[in-house]
Order: C-alpha cells, then sequence, then structure tokens
C-alpha cells in the first residue's frame, strides 16, 4: 500500500488504493465481508468529497481567469 505524503496528506489515489485493499479483504472474509461495509462506505465518502472540492476550486479558479481586474478599484 502507498505511503501517506511527508505532509501527512492523504490522497485520492491513496484512498482508491485501500479500497483496493479493502475489496480483497472482503472477498476473502467470512460471509462476504459485511463487517466491513461501513468502512467501504466511508472511503467512498472520503473520496466523493475530495473530488468535489477539487472540482469547487476548479471551478473558482476558471471563474478568477475570466474576471477584468483592470477596471477595478485597487
Amino acid at each position: 500500500m502507498g505511503k501517506i505524503s511527508a505532509d501527512g496528506q492523504i490522497t485520492i489515489e491513496l484512498l482508491e488504493r485501500c479500497l483496493d485493499r479493502l475489496a480483497i479483504a472482503m472477498e476473502k472474509a467470512p460471509q462476504g465481508g459485511k463487517v466491513y461495509l461501513p468502512l467501504w462506505e466511508r472511503l467512498e465518502a472520503e473520496i466523493e468529497a475530495r473530488k468535489a472540492s477539487e472540482s469547487t476550486m476548479a471551478r473558482a479558479r476558471r471563474r478568477y481567469q475570466t474576471i477584468d481586474l483592470s477596471d477595478r478599484p485597487a
């Protein structure tokens, strides 16, 4: 499994790898690993939240690039 970066940031890629590992554990576990469902759901929610945040930042940057700052007071 990948390591957390030096600054402690957990990336979408790391969370995706965690889902991969969890899927393996669930498949090998008794009763299909139902005990892992809350963890699976939490990881999915974390991934979606991070993707939404990145998307929001991208939209804000695109909007900023369209603003004409030359005619605005300082």
